[in-house]
Parts: C-alpha cells; structure tokens; sequence
C-alpha cells in the first residue's frame, strides 16, 4: 500500500512537471505591486524629508506557440515627497502611467518546473509633478528594454518570476510649467547587475 501511494505521489509530480511550461493559447495574466517609503533627518536641523512611494504594473499576454509569448503592459508610479523646515511643509507629488508592448521568448530547463526566458518591451510614459498642488512639471519618455528572466512553475497554472536588470534604452523630455522650457535627456546602459523585480504570472 505505501508503495503504491508513493508511486502515485511519484507520478503525480512527474505530471506536474511535464506540464509547468507555456502552451500554445495560453492567456498570461500577470504583474508586479512595488510599495516603498523613506525617510531623512539630519541632525541640528529643523528639518525632515520623507517619500512613499506606490506603483501597479499588470501585464496580459497570449501565447503564439509553446515558446512565443505577446502582450500589453501598464507601469504607474505615484509618489510623494514632504520636506519639513520647521513648521512648514511642502509637499511634491509625482505621477507617471507607461502603457506598453512585450515579446517574451520561454526556454525550459530540462523537465525542471525552471525556465528561462528573455523579453524585449518599449513603452511611453506620461507624466507631471505638482509642488503644492501646483503643476510645475509635465513629462514624456519612450524607454526600450531587453531583460533576461528566470520563471519557476508553482503549479502548471501559477508561477513566479524574477527579472536582471538588461539592455536600456530612455529618450524622457521634460517641459517645465508655466515657462515651457523644455529639456530632453537620452540614455542607453547595461543594467544586468544593478536591477531585481519580481513578479507573478497565472496561465488559462
């Protein structure tokens, strides 16, 4: 009898590996919730600065084949920052929503519930700060990405994710309120070692 429980066991993981991948057709809904706050004082000042910050990236995505994956993304960001001198509190929000586009690519290691993958995405992104409830500030950038990733199989409908850094691209102009004066700024960089997200994905 205990041999054919563990037998049964036995094959019950072998399925559920044989199973933890992609298929052809399977929807891909995802993302990532990212919360942080932060807080600076220096002594023999009168003084405090403090940011919270809170942001909502989901992701839809259909499989093409066993291996191809393509979607749509969001990325928002709303922080704010309240600086204190004395009694006296100024209080800056900043808000930024980057919708965009993906191509994923899933190799499998082995019969292992692991798999690598590598994505390339773009997005464009709008923004603006306000000082007080003042706008001072409004924003557009266009920021391309090829990023490598690890995806490990909690259950053939369920896995976990996490993505290293990758190749960079940012083009963001900034037009400031009410001058108009506008500033654009171009970036491109390798990130592999200076980046870590983490995500989770559901497959139907």
């Amino acid at each position: 009898m205990k041999k054919m429980i563990v037998v049964a066991v036995l094959g019950l993981i072998g399925t559920q590996f044989a199973n933890a991948q992609v298929k052809k057709g399977n929807i891909l809904l995802g993302g990532n919730v990212a919360v942080s706050t932060s807080s600076e004082k220096v002594d023999g000042v009168d003084g405090k600065e403090t940011s919270t910050s809170f942001g909502i990236s989901p992701k839809v995505g259909y499989a093409v084949s066993d291996k191809w994956v393509v979607g749509v993304f969001a990325n928002t960001e709303f922080t704010t920052d309240k600086d204190r001198v004395g009694a006296v509190d100024v209080k800056t929000k900043n808000t930024s929503i980057a919708p965009g586009i993906f191509v994923r690519n899933y190799h499998n290691i082995g019969e292992s519930k692991f798999a690598f993958f590598g994505e390339a995405n773009v997005s464009y992104a709008f923004g603006q700060t306000k000082v007080e409830d003042t706008k001072t500030n409004k924003f557009n950038t266009i920021d391309a990405n090829i990023v490598p990733g690890i995806t490990y199989f909690v259950t053939k409908r369920f896995n976990v994710e996490g993505v290293f850094g990758g190749i960079n691209f940012n083009n963001r102009k900034d037009t400031a309120e009410p001058s108009g004066v506008e500033t654009t700024n171009t970036s491109f960089g390798l990130q592999f070692t200076k980046q870590f997200g983490l995500g989770v994905n559901w497959l139907f």
